[in-house]
């Protein structure tokens, strides 16, 4: 079963991987694949995770 994290986390990880501009270094902090991060980056961008922008 896939583990759902919070809008907030997502924000916060996404936001610290473009600060760091390292995906890897970041997954490994928190425990999740680069991937992850890649993909919650990519629907952020294309604004498919509207409740992201909202919460600015």
């Amino acid at each position: 079963m896939r583990k759902k994290y919070s809008l907030a986390f997502k924000h916060q990880v996404i936001k610290e991987a473009l600060k760091e501009q390292s995906f890897s270094k970041t997954a490994r902090k928190y425990g999740l694949s680069a991937l992850t991060i890649y993909r919650w980056a990519r629907e952020y961008k294309q604004g498919t995770q509207t409740e992201i922008l909202q919460e600015k």
